[in-house]
Parts: C-alpha cells; structure tokens; sequence
C-alpha cells in the first residue's frame, strides 16, 4: 500500500511539472521568443502563402526549420520565422494578395491573365498538384502587387456574350478571326470548354501573334527543328511517344506555356512545357526529359527513341532554349 501510494505522488508530481510546462517547450501561439516568431500552420497554408504574410521568402522558412521539401508541411506544425522578418497585425492579409474564388468554366490560365500573373505564380501560391485540377468554389490566393491586387485588369474593346449551341470556332468564323487567336485573348486553354453567358473578348487590330518563326518534329527522324523564316535556329534531338501513347501527327499551334507543369496522371514533373494539342482531358506537348518525385530525371539517354506517354521530349537545355525562343502561336507542325 505504502509502495502504491508513492507511484501516485510521484505521478501527480510529473503531472504538475508537464501542466506548467509549455508544450515542446514553446508557446501553443505565434511568439516572439529570443528574436524568432513560431507559426502555427492553418488549414489551406502552404509554405509560399506563409512567407508572403511574413515578409520573407520560402527558402529562409525551410532553411530555419531545417525542411527539405517545401511541400511536406501540416496543420499544427511549429515553424520558426527567421528573426529578420515581422509579423504582421492579427488577421491582416499581406497588401500584395487577393482571394479568386473560382466559377464554373474558370481555367487557371484565365484567372492568371484576368490578374496579370503567371500560371506557374497561381501554381506555387496555392500549392497545386496540376494546373487543370480546379474547382468551383475553391479560394485562389493571387500573389499579385498594387491595384491589381483588389481589382482584376478591365477587359477593352469589344466582346460576346456566348449563347446556348455555341463554339469558339463558329465565334471565330462569326467575327473573322481564328479559334487560337480567341483562345489566347481570353485565356482559354481548352477551346471546347466554353459556357452561356460567358463573355469573350473580341480581337482588335495587332491581336494576331506576329512573327514567322515555327518547330518542326520529325517522328521518323525523331528530331525537332525551329526555324525563322527559311533559316534553320535549333536542331535537337527529341523523344515522341511510345506504343500505345502514340505522338499524333499534324498541324498545331504552341497554345501554353509553363515552366514546370505537372503531369497527375503519371506523378512526373515536365519542365519548360509547351502545350500544342488535346488528347482527351489531357494536353500533350514539347518538354524536357521528366523528372519523378524522388528528383531523378526520368528517361536519361534514350533520346532519339520513342519513349514518352505521348509528348516530344528534348534534353534539358535544349527545352529550354526552344521555351525561350518560342511564342504562344508558334506553328508546329509534326510529321513523318
């Protein structure tokens, strides 16, 4: 008896000690403790939304917390804001930002172009897995600077209201330009994801993309050329798809741009990707050798085979050059 009842004192006596005791050994609130302030990660936060609360970046976040990926971080999670940033007032949000809250028909392109961001911008503020994967009703966080932060760019000119039956091309034929160039204006990545009531903008003088630059792939030759005009600007060697995920041949447009995009259904990212045609619900194009979650670079030295889900694959450096060099319109033309 005499045993138990030393057990529960000393039980109650470490109860006490752990009752006093912060848990972890910091406050369970944001605090200033020896120059550092901790965050609590809330629901929907992300490493990018919080850096831009606190006025620092993403790499000092990681760097402070000892994180090596910025994307593994959860709810509850205690991180150290390096001591040269200040926190600002209690439920403030940074005067660079501004909430979208997604539509029906909305796509991540035209939200980009509707706020003057990027793609890849809205990607990373929001910590998307694919730059298709939005919903209606989801809140967008737009990292976006001065006026336009509350106010999106106004459309100028004339526009449409498209009507129930409608197509972009018939649209097109109505008002005598072309599918793309109406795509482009209003941001439209899939040209047969059009709704009622939706307003396009119509193009004016100087909205046909310019210039004579165009890529040619040679499936037979498995090699992509980029010319100007007559003169020959890049010879590279690609990669088309393999058996079943054939590249399709013909005439396309370069009708995105992104600088990392994201391929869900095969969990690889693809950089320097330029979109040039539908297949389905998913959009093939050109880009560099893909690189898999664990960071190695997926298909390293079989170029100049078909080995791809469908896409034109080019070394590292030379997608980049082409994505450099390439405009949003740039004709490409994929043959035998």
């Amino acid at each position: 008896m005499k045993r138990l009842c030393c057990c529960l004192i000393s039980a109650l006596f470490v109860l006490t000690l752990l009752w006093a005791a912060p848990v972890g050994g910091i406050s369970l609130h944001p605090a200033q403790a020896q120059g550092q302030t901790v965050h609590v990660v809330q629901p929907g936060e992300n490493l990018f939304r919080i850096a831009s609360r606190y006025g620092t970046t993403v790499e000092a976040i990681m760097a402070a917390n000892g994180l090596t990926t910025a994307g593994l971080i959860y709810v509850g999670q205690r991180l150290v804001i390096p001591s040269s940033t200040n926190p600002p007032a209690t439920g403030t949000r940074p005067a660079t930002s501004a909430i979208h809250i997604v539509q029906p028909g909305d796509t991540l392109s035209a939200i980009a172009l509707r706020y003057g961001v990027t793609i890849w911008a809205l990607v990373q503020a929001n910590g998307l897995r694919s730059p298709y994967l939005i919903y209606a009703g989801q809140r967008l966080f737009i990292p976006v600077t001065g006026a336009s932060a509350t106010t999106p760019t106004r459309e100028t000119g004339a526009t449409y209201v498209v009507r129930p039956g409608d197509t972009l091309s018939q649209i097109a034929q109505r008002f005598g330009t072309t599918t793309f160039v109406l795509a482009r204006l209003n941001g439209i990545i899939n040209p047969s994801a059009i709704y009622p009531g939706q307003i396009l903008r119509l193009p004016g003088a100087g909205s046909t993309p310019s210039g004579n630059k165009r890529i040619v792939v040679n499936l037979s030759e498995q090699h992509l050329y980029a010319y100007e005009g007559e003169h020959l600007v890049y010879s590279f060697v690609a990669s088309s798809g393999a058996a079943p995920y054939y590249t399709r041949t013909g005439e396309f447009r370069v009708q995105s741009k992104i600088p990392k995009a994201y391929g869900s259904a095969w969990g690889i990212w693809m950089p320097y990707w330029l979109g040039i045609y539908w297949a389905g619900s998913t959009e093939n194009g050109i880009h560099a050798l893909p690189i898999l979650p664990n960071g190695q670079t997926l298909w390293a030295g079989y170029l100049g085979r078909p080995v791809s889900y469908g896409c034109i694959v080019l070394g590292t450096h030379e997608a980049q050059l082409l994505y450099e060099w390439a405009e949003i319109g740039t004709p490409v033309s994929v043959h035998y």
